[in-house]
């Protein structure tokens, strides 16, 4: 009678120990692949259940994967991620998302995530410590680890984005047409796309001009970022056509944020500066620069299947 207990009650230790493994890492969905791949340093051939936090390793073939949130996902070959639920943390290589509701690709200190139901979008990780962030179909907003928004991209655009180290009082360097909209100065920078509220000294006098702000960033939820300025500097007395269609994408992109709209009423402005962007932006520490691919992002129909693939030329 002893001994059964005993017995019994390392069953059901083990038993116990099982199910709360399996309740700390529920399944998430599955990855399939024409090759191999690996699962926490397991090999694995054609496909396999993922659980919560699982790291997943493409070698020469890329893996696709289907979460149980209906969001889709391909694994470019000699990519490297850890999965979860709501988001994907792309540590090297690149991924693509479709489909993907709330899902979000993190890349570095970033987070990346669709501002539209039809979204389609890539995110590349460089060795020298960049981001590309390309919206193949629909709107793409990209934030940094606090909330700060960093861009917003619109269908065709791609940026790059260089995180620093700055520590809380990263710097911030936007440029664009100075608004003075009843009492509060509007900022919408050229390269990001993002509106601002500019805070600080000597603006008035500015109102109308194109401009370079110099400060920090204070993020504020569901509202625009606010820049603080230490400094004010003029680039023209006019507002180029550049500055004047970039405040118009970006009240697009904010207001179709705001409703959920997708950012479709800026799409057209974005478009039109696309290739003429020269310069980049610093918010919150973030470089923010035109990639090379802005103007050469396509889709293209796989082979495999009914999916687009990604086709952006000059790569």
């Amino acid at each position: 009678m002893h001994r059964f207990t005993v017995q019994t009650l390392i069953v059901l230790i083990l038993v116990a120990n099982l199910s709360l493994g399996m309740a700390a890492s529920p399944a998430v969905g599955v990855v399939t692949a024409r090759g191999s791949f690996i699962i926490d340093d397991s090999n694995i051939a054609g496909n396999a259940t993922l659980f919560e936090g699982n790291r997943i390793e493409t070698g020469k073939a890329s893996s696709r994967l289907q979460l149980n949130t209906g969001a889709r996902l391909q694994l470019a070959a000699e990519s490297r991620g850890i999965v979860y639920r709501d988001r994907l943390v792309l540590e090297k290589g690149s991924s693509r998302f479709e489909k993907a509701g709330t899902y979000q690709v993190e890349a570095l200190s970033l987070r990346i995530s669709p501002d539209g139901e039809n979204t389609a979008a890539e995110i590349s990780v460089g060795r020298s410590g960049v981001v590309q962030v390309s919206a193949l179909t629909g709107p793409v907003r990209v934030t940094a680890a606090n909330g700060t928004l960093l861009a917003n991209l619109e269908a065709g655009r791609s940026l790059n984005f260089t995180p620093e180290d700055g520590g809380p009082a990263a710097p911030t360097t936007v440029t664009g047409c100075l608004e003075n909209s009843s009492g509060k100065f509007l900022l919408t920078d050229e390269v990001s796309l993002v509106r601002f509220e500019v805070m600080g000294a000597g603006l008035a006098k500015e109102a109308g001009h194109r401009v370079q702000i110099a400060g920090t960033v204070t993020p504020v939820p569901e509202s625009l970022s606010q820049v603080h300025s230490s400094s004010v500097k003029q680039l023209s007395k006019k507002c180029s056509n550049r500055g004047k269609a970039a405040a118009a994408a970006g009240v697009g992109a904010a207001a179709a944020g705001a409703a959920g709209a997708g950012g479709a009423a800026g799409a057209g402005a974005a478009g039109g500066i696309g290739a003429a962007i020269a310069t980049h932006a610093v918010i919150a520490g973030v470089i923010v620069a035109g990639a090379a691919t802005a103007t050469a992002v396509a889709v293209v129909k796989s082979n495999e299947d009914s999916s687009p693939s990604i086709s952006p030329s000059g790569r």
